[in-house]
């Protein structure tokens, strides 16, 4: 098949869905399949297969790139649609370059997927200030969802808490296709190159975005009492808008020798950091699924996730993990140590998560795929 997808977020940003894109892009081209990437970047830089929109970086996220409302009124998209006359449409965020999407679609008779990754009302703080103008701007978003929705021909959501919330606004097909990951990689990590810094001393590790909504508070909170019983280090992989707020929390309370921010890492060191850890915590309220849980559980590392949105989903209690309340720094420093005293829980999620690999969720795609390309 030939495949167009549509993204308003792109290397070399690195998140959730970069990475999810990047894992089905592997698999769906060894299996033959052609994938064509519309994304923010430089236009200058076109290959072929991924062509870019210039785009400038959003002031209050650098790592995240805003593409020009022109691109919409421009022919250049259509004329490449026409060119590859792509099989299906796969848009993955309903903005900019989402819309760019639209107009394909409709314009070519070409029928058009879109996954829903994020929640977005839960960003719109970096956009607005003052719970008034939030407040219509999250009316106006859903008006526009329900728009962009009633555009699809299916939407494809990670998990069922996800599917239960679109269904609210959007009566449509939708399936449930966990973003998969590869086990194998994470499996293989040395923790050794990074527990070796840290002699002696528990790891303690969180990765992801470092924005309010991912709930770094709860854990820098609940450090206290973990330090009380552990000698411990936090490590917090990942960036973003609230890492210099965070940092600052850090040493006003006085653990600045107790945690570590790294930044971005490459994928052969994170999954270093995963091996070397003695428990992964999550305390996000966010989640649409919670790739990071899952690759933790590829490497054999305890789970300690936040009982909010999806994550319970897939994070259960005593089974594969813990869940403490997004909102006890207690409770949470409290599941901290039922992670870390049961030496069987870490084999349980590894057990667990093959049933996520990226080979199986890619299999699904192409099903979906199937199902509807012209």
């Amino acid at each position: 098949m030939e495949i167009a997808w549509f993204t308003d977020t792109w290397l070399p940003n690195k998140d959730g869905v970069v990475t999810s894109l990047l894992l089905f892009k592997k698999i769906l081209e060894r299996k033959g399949h052609e994938v064509y990437i519309f994304a923010p970047g430089n236009r200058n830089e076109d290959d072929g297969k991924i062509f870019y929109y210039n785009s400038k970086p959003f002031s209050k996220y650098p790592n995240y790139r805003i593409t020009s409302m022109r691109t919409i009124f421009s022919q250049r998209t259509t004329k490449i649609i026409k060119e590859i006359s792509p099989d299906i449409i796969h848009s993955h965020s309903p903005g900019i370059i989402g819309l760019n999407a639209v107009i394909s679609s409709y314009k070519f008779g070409i029928p058009l997927i879109f996954t829903y990754h994020t929640f977005l009302n839960d960003s719109i703080y970096l956009i607005f200030k003052g719970s008034s103008i939030q407040s219509i701007a999250e009316k106006l978003l859903n008006i526009w969802l329900k728009w962009y929705f009633r555009r699809c021909s299916c939407i494809i959501t990670p998990s069922n808490y996800v599917a239960n919330e679109i269904k609210k606004i959007f009566d449509g097909d939708i399936r449930i296709l966990p973003n998969g990951i590869e086990i194998d990689l994470f499996e293989k990590g040395n923790g050794e190159k990074i527990r070796g810094r840290y002699k002696g001393k528990k790891i303690i590790l969180h990765v992801g975005r470092i924005v309010r909504e991912k709930n770094i508070d709860l854990l820098i909170k609940s450090a206290p009492l973990v330090l009380k019983k552990y000698d411990a280090i936090f490590i917090i992989v990942g960036e973003g808008p609230a890492r210099k707020e965070l940092e600052k929390k850090v040493e006003e309370n006085g653990l600045k020798d107790y945690f570590i921010f790294t930044g971005f890492v490459s994928d052969e060191e994170l999954a270093d950091y995963y091996k070397s850890a003695d428990v992964f915590v999550f305390p996000s309220t966010y989640e649409t699924q919670g790739i990071v849980a899952f690759e933790a559980m590829s490497a054999g590392l305890p789970v300690v996730g936040a009982k909010a949105r999806a994550i319970p989903e897939f994070i259960r209690e005593g089974e594969n993990g813990y869940l403490s309340s997004p909102y006890d720094e207690k409770e949470f420093a409290e599941k901290i140590f039922m992670a870390m005293e049961d030496k069987e829980i870490g084999k349980r999620g590894r057990e667990f998560v093959k049933n996520y690999s990226i080979e199986k969720m890619a299999d699904g795609l192409i099903e979906i795929y199937e199902e509807y390309a012209r």
